[in-house]
């Protein structure tokens, strides 16, 4: 008997992005393709520092949509998935609603008049 198909086991944790997603969200919708685009989300690959509970920090490109890709600058805190025997293979797994309630920097304060 072959687990060939077996589900993988997958991890989640914490991650710190590292590279600029605003700028390559906005490299990316400048190529030709999309000005007419009907497909599936694209994903973009970007860099965190993943910082498992138990065990040492690593460095990956995680996978994400190009929706999320406008909160994801350096220093912004996300969750994660990954697999444990595959540090390469995470992907963000986090709503937008967690991202802005785990990083109060990316909301702008109303400028009050005085």
């Amino acid at each position: 008997m072959s687990f060939l198909f077996g589900k993988k086991a997958t991890a989640h944790a914490l991650a710190e992005v590292l590279e600029d997603g605003r700028a390559m969200m906005t490299r990316e919708l400048g190529k030709g393709k999309y000005s007419n685009y009907a497909g599936a989300e694209p994903m973009l690959e970007i860099a965190v520092r993943v910082q498992p509970e138990n065990a040492a920090p690593f460095e990956a490109k995680m996978k994400a949509g190009l929706t999320h890709c406008n909160l994801l600058i350096p220093g912004v805190r996300v969750r994660v998935q990954y697999e444990p025997t595959k540090n390469q293979h995470v992907t963000l797994d986090d709503p937008l609603p967690a991202i802005l309630e785990r990083n109060p920097q990316l909301i702008k304060k109303p400028k009050t008049l005085e």
